[in-house]
């Protein structure tokens, strides 16, 4: 073990003195500079991490629940209207149908809502496109409309702020004729 007493020039090494000659003291404090430097980033690198402890993570998709023996069994929990109007789930709507289509709840009445489009307007084999509206209080349906054709699909559920919620219901779907 050596050891460095600056005052009396003398290097103790396995207990005995030894006088120093030609000892350069730079070379003994450039290895404690480098060792008190990587201790402050290491230091200021904690401090930053225990301030922002990492870059924040988007928000996680909804649940889907992909069992389709329970979705059919499910009844619609939103009440699509066309003007007003009751439509039934499952009910033919006309391409040239026109009006303004809002939905509402059985608790709280009126509520915003998401409208989805299915449609397949490619070749067969390939997948549906899916057109959506999402969180609105009413719209005319023509604008839904306009992108459909017979056969197509839409879809009426609640809207939901949390993407984690689990509806519990099938939405409300009419079929274009």
């Amino acid at each position: 073990m050596r050891v460095f007493n600056r005052d009396c020039l003398k290097i103790r090494y396995k207990g005995k003195h030894h006088k120093a000659q030609n000892v350069n003291f730079t070379q003994v404090t450039k290895p404690m500079r480098s060792l008190l430097s990587t201790i402050l980033i290491i230091a200021f690198a904690m401090a930053a991490h225990a301030a922002y402890p990492g870059i924040p993570q988007a928000n996680t998709p909804p649940k889907i629940d992909n069992n389709l023996e329970k979705k059919e069994k499910l009844t619609p929990c939103v009440k699509a209207l066309l003007n007003e109007i009751p439509l039934s789930p499952g009910s033919n709507l006309s391409k040239t149908s026109r009006g303004t289509l809002t939905a509402e709840n059985q608790e709280d009445g009126k509520i915003f809502f998401n409208v989805t489009l299915k449609t397949n307007i490619g070749k067969k084999g390939e997948p549906p496109i899916y057109l959506r509206f999402i969180k609105v209080n009413q719209i005319d349906i023509r604008k839904v409309l306009e992108y459909a054709k017979a056969g197509d699909e839409i879809y009426i559920e609640q809207f939901s702020t949390d993407p984690n919620m689990r509806i519990r219901c099938a939405p409300s779907s009419l079929i274009v004729t």
